[in-house]
């Protein structure tokens, strides 16, 4: 019988929960140091007329389609999921170096919005340079940390892959200082991942949660997977030290100067001109032919 592991760090970790959440006084507006004075803050809206589009190459998954043995854990903010054995690796796509996932975590609602859409959740997969430790010491370096996001649409039907996650997120949803316990089937993270992966966002930015640092090289995949009602509802009875995490998502901050960068496969700026002139001309021609 596979066991829940609960961990009682009284004091400590009931103090590190309450040091920020997503409302009340310690809620967003609050957040201190770059989280409010930042210039790259995360995570952002999206203009999809606005991005420039480009061929970035094509992004290499290592690793992402062998199947790991996982632990969940309530961080009294989210849900984390880690994964036991070899690395997993991102690289290509633009990304200046080889990656190694951390661990993935859930947001609900999501945190970036693309055309003022916000959709119900998004997992963040969260990658240090393979030149660090882990993700805490790669955070202190620009370009340290490569997350990858993928966004959820509302489904009539549960997405069964999410099936041994969302059940483990049961299992750890009352929290007593952080709780974990070993998600009863394995983890293959490509299935965490829409099959079409050929077009996705980039842009640079921040960590989402303080202290909000401005090391994250963001990619926001394009296509989107599915999440049923009642797979949401049970992330949203997770508890915090607060109540219930009905939402733990942080707001849209400002682009500012940062360009966004539209990753379309096979995509040519000289094609594009081409085609811009095409359109300009076979217009021009209409007009005269309905003016004679």
């Amino acid at each position: 019988m596979r066991s829940i592991i609960f961990f009682l760090l009284a004091g400590l970790c009931w103090t590190e929960a309450a040091d920020w959440s997503y409302e009340g006084n310690h809620g967003p507006q609050n957040w201190p140091g770059l989280c409010r004075s930042g210039k790259k803050q995360s995570p952002i809206d999206i203009a999809s007329d606005a991005a420039i589009n480009t061929d970035l190459g094509a992004l290499k998954f290592v690793r992402y389609d062998f199947a790991f043995s996982g632990m969940i854990k309530n961080t009294g903010h989210t849900v984390q999921i880690t994964l036991t054995g070899v690395p997993i690796n991102l690289m290509g796509g633009g990304l200046p170096t080889t990656y190694v996932l951390e661990q993935i975590h859930i947001h609900w609602s999501a945190e970036h919005i693309i055309d003022g859409v916000r959709d119900p959740m998004e997992f963040h997969f969260v990658h240090y340079d393979k030149e660090f430790e882990n993700a805490t010491s790669a955070s202190k370096y620009p370009k340290g940390i490569a997350v990858l996001a993928v966004l959820f649409e509302l489904s009539d039907k549960d997405n069964e892959d999410l099936h041994h996650i969302i059940k483990a997120a049961k299992l750890v949803s009352n929290w007593v200082g952080p709780s974990m316990a070993e998600i009863d089937s394995k983890v293959i993270p490509s299935l965490l991942l829409p099959k079409d992966r050929s077009t996705f966002y980039r842009y640079e930015g921040s960590l989402t949660t303080p202290g909000c640092q401005e090391s994250v090289i963001w990619t926001v995949l394009t296509e989107k997977l599915p999440v049923s009602e009642s797979q949401m509802k049970i992330l949203k009875n997770v508890m915090s030290s607060d109540g219930n995490i009905k939402s733990n998502y942080r707001p849209i901050q400002e682009l500012g100067s940062r360009d966004v960068y539209h990753h379309i496969e096979g995509y040519s700026s000289s094609s594009a001109v081409e085609s811009s002139l095409l359109i300009t001309v076979l217009s021009f021609l209409i007009v005269k032919l309905i003016t004679i």
